[in-house]
């Protein structure tokens, strides 16, 4: 079945294993892929406990690297990663995403690599931000000691103005709890990024089709990420959705959660 078009709702720059590379990985990724808008943010890491950590730059920093990228290549916008461990700035923060609200459509918070749960409280200014600015807010998910989707659960219900998008529906899960909390908290949206797209009958189902959207991690594990059989079922729409439901997943969802503009799409 063919797509009008495709987004990546869920991609990354940073030093894996440079800058530099992460910058061509992505690009010839999405090209060879046909992938006609990418949402993509600046590896936050705030310990240095691998590899990718061996550079770690400050929040604001990164963040204009991200938004130099964006503005040069069509087809790309940016997630603001925060890292509220060691971080807090909120007014700098503010005035950037004011400055350069074209090309900003949420903001992307990772509990393990801050070592944080989304319910602590140096997460509020964060999300008074993202309320003001009417933001998505992207949270690593997986069954760890600091991203249990438990803990999305009771932050999406403390803000219920806000909407959550929940990385990977639980990293190391079935997803089938995922699953069962949006059924009763809807500011609770998902993305696909390592999730086994059997997992979207279940979607179908429960009339969940709305709250998920194609992501994938790109370029995590290098230029042929998006080469992995996990996201070569969504392309070849291996559990034959129908069309409707399937536009919805690759790109119309992203759209409508992100407020993506039809114009930003690229035609590749």
């Amino acid at each position: 079945m063919k797509l009008k078009y495709l987004i990546d709702a869920h991609a990354h720059l940073g030093y894996w294993p440079t800058l530099k590379e992460a910058k061509h990985n992505l690009l010839a990724s999405t090209k060879r892929h046909h992938v006609n808008f990418c949402l993509v943010s600046f590896d936050g890491s705030e310990f240095k406990n691998n590899k990718r950590d061996k550079h770690i730059d400050p929040v604001i920093q990164g963040s204009k690297k991200c938004l130099n990228f964006c503005k040069k290549h069509k087809g790309f916008g940016m997630l603001v990663w925060i890292k509220p461990r060691f971080e807090n700035p909120i007014q700098e923060i503010d005035k950037f995403i004011e400055e350069n609200r074209e090309y900003i459509y949420g903001i992307k918070f990772h509990p393990t690599t801050s070592k944080l749960r989304i319910t602590s409280k140096k997460l509020i200014p964060y999300f008074n931000v993202a309320e003001k600015y009417n933001l998505p807010i992207l949270v690593h998910t997986a069954m760890d000691e600091y991203s249990s989707i438990i803990y999305l659960k009771k932050a999406a219900e403390l803000h219920p103005n806000l909407i959550f998008v929940a990385a990977h529906m639980e990293l190391f899960s079935d997803n089938k709890y995922t699953l069962n909390i949006m059924r009763n908290q809807k500011n609770i949206y998902v993305d696909t990024a390592w999730v086994d797209m059997k997992i979207v009958r279940l979607m179908k189902k429960y009339n969940l089709m709305d709250r998920i959207m194609f992501g994938t991690d790109n370029p995590i594990d290098g230029l042929y990420t998006l080469e992995n059989p996990t996201y070569i079922k969504y392309y070849r729409n291996y559990i034959k959705l129908g069309y409707n439901d399937y536009q919805k997943l690759m790109y119309l969802n992203a759209m409508n959660v992100y407020k993506i503009p039809l114009e930003k799409l690229t035609k590749k």
